[in-house]
């Protein structure tokens, strides 16, 4: 069986850089393409590196006081939603932090579509007069 570069890499990734390690039906191809491949012998030299870096790395162990300190934030968080439409409306400005301007335009926006909500058949015409495409398109009159 001869290993192409795809094959190794694949290989390499799984098994590491101890090509001895690798298993049994794939050792000898794997030790006859790296014998006769430059490439191959880069390949596994980096992967080596790779591994002893890894090997070296250390991590810091948590502080004892981890646990509590998620616990206690896990508890202040608010297991009710909000009560009213206002509530909600207040811990949604203040999730997103919007400059002054911005909140200005937003409260004037909600406030005139209150307004235009609260009665819309004050706003709707009363009388209607039937106009057609012609008449207005060739209007000719003095508007008042």
């Amino acid at each position: 069986m001869i290993m192409d570069l795809k094959q190794f890499k694949e290989n390499l990734l799984l098994y590491g850089a101890d090509v001895h390690r690798w298993p049994e039906e794939i050792r000898n191809a794997g030790l006859e393409a790296l014998k006769n491949s430059s490439e191959f012998r880069f390949l596994v030299d980096e992967e080596a590196k790779f591994e002893r870096i890894l090997k070296s790395r250390k991590y810091e162990e948590p502080d004892s006081y981890l646990e509590r300190r998620i616990i206690s934030v896990a508890l202040q968080i608010k297991k009710n939603p909000p009560s009213s439409l206002g509530t909600f409306l207040l811990e949604l400005l203040a999730e997103f932090r919007l400059p002054r301007p911005a909140l200005i335009a937003l409260s004037v926006l909600i406030i005139g579509f209150t307004i235009g909500f609260l009665d819309p058949i004050a706003s709707a015409p009363t009388e209607q007069d039937p106009t057609t495409l012609q008449a207005f398109l060739y209007y000719e009159e003095e508007i008042p």
